[in-house]
């Protein structure tokens, strides 16, 4: 072969590869990472009214705007947290792809649909098992498990992604959108206590700090160590779940049940109804009062205004409480009064 002909064929081979090259580069500008890119593309928040989750066509929550604000129709239509709703729409908002899950299937998926005015579906994604990680370093060492750090979602197609956000709050508990705490009863301000179980009355005051009850025997007391819990009883008192409204009183207990009843310095009073037992938890029940004190009408007409609202959010409702959390709401005498402990004799 002729030093022409090699030269010839050496420059074709050359335009070949950059030809190549140039096709290569050109496919790759044609199809781009989608790593880091937005799993719900055009999500605008501000016109979402409705959440729907639903698994296998049921549906496990249901949360909508309403004119006085967000509510949980998949419970009552107790009120939801507005701050929770944002947190967790955010994270759909948020959601970017870590990777796409090849050959990955959702067999199994819970629905979640984002929907608008007249109930018009945004967008929907699918949530399918989370990924599990296994513990390393001292994880692992001392003897901590695999551990969720991710998740399978997808949208209207096939294609699956792995996601770094587990979106727990979408698995239906309801606890993730809404404020459980009945009631933050300030523990210093407690000045009466009083207890009715089976009848049985147990009156206590709080006399600088220290609880007494009238009627104690000469060699009597009260034990303090039980009693350590009244001032903070009703301080952080949270719920499990709510009641089906539609339960009577009967149904619930609460016409047989227990009453904790605190009374404050301020003149605000909280009645707690503890009903039968539902499970590990109790029937709950807790309404509050206003009986003025001095002569500030203003302070008074403040009082009154917070009282008013307590009672029409909370007030209304039979909460389901942790069985632990109403003992300490159902003292009897029995309960907080012990032999008195005589004092040593001096050996002098």
């Amino acid at each position: 072969m002729t030093t022409k002909k090699l030269i010839t064929l050496a420059a074709a081979a050359a335009v070949l590869g950059g030809l190549a090259v140039v096709s290569s580069n050109s496919k790759k500008l044609k199809t781009p990472s989608l790593t880091g890119k937005p799993v719900l593309k055009t999500l605008d928040l501000s016109e979402i009214l409705r959440i729907e989750v639903s698994d296998n066509g049921e549906k496990t929550l249901a949360l909508e705007s309403t004119g006085e604000g967000w509510v949980m129709k998949s419970l009552y239509d107790y009120p939801a947290d507005i701050v929770k709703i944002r947190e967790n729409l955010l994270a759909l908002s948020d959601l970017k792809i870590g990777q796409v899950a090849t050959g990955k299937k959702l067999d199994h998926a819970l629905v979640v649909d984002l929907q608008g005015a007249s109930g018009k579906s945004l967008a929907t994604l699918r949530l399918g098992e989370k990924y599990m990680r296994e513990a390393t370093g001292q994880m692992a060492m001392y003897g901590g498990g695999a551990y969720p750090s991710g998740r399978y979602v997808a949208t209207e197609g096939d294609t699956v992604y792995l996601v770094t956000e587990t979106l727990d709050a979408f698995d239906g508990d309801p606890k993730s959108w809404t404020e459980t705490q009945i009631a933050s009863v300030p523990r210093t301000g407690i000045v009466t206590a009083e207890y009715t179980v089976d009848g049985e009355t147990l009156k206590m005051e709080n006399k600088d700090g220290v609880w007494t009850l009238e009627g104690l025997g000469e060699n009597e007391e009260l034990d303090t160590f039980k009693l350590h819990s009244v001032n903070s009883t009703l301080g952080n008192i949270n719920f499990n779940t709510i009641a089906d409204p539609a339960l009577t009183e009967e149904q619930t207990g609460m016409t047989t049940g227990v009453v904790f009843k605190v009374t404050l310095a301020s003149g605000e009073a909280y009645t707690a109804k503890i009903g039968a037992a539902a499970g590990a938890d109790r029937y709950f029940n807790l309404s509050a009062s206003f009986t003025p004190t001095g002569t500030d009408e203003a302070a008074d007409a403040q009082a009154t205004e917070r009282i008013n609202a307590f009672n029409a959010k909370s007030g209304k409702w039979t909460y389901l409480i942790p069985a632990y959390s109403a003992d300490n709401m159902t003292k009897r005498r029995a309960d907080v009064v012990k032999a008195k402990e005589e004092e040593p004799v001096s050996s002098e």
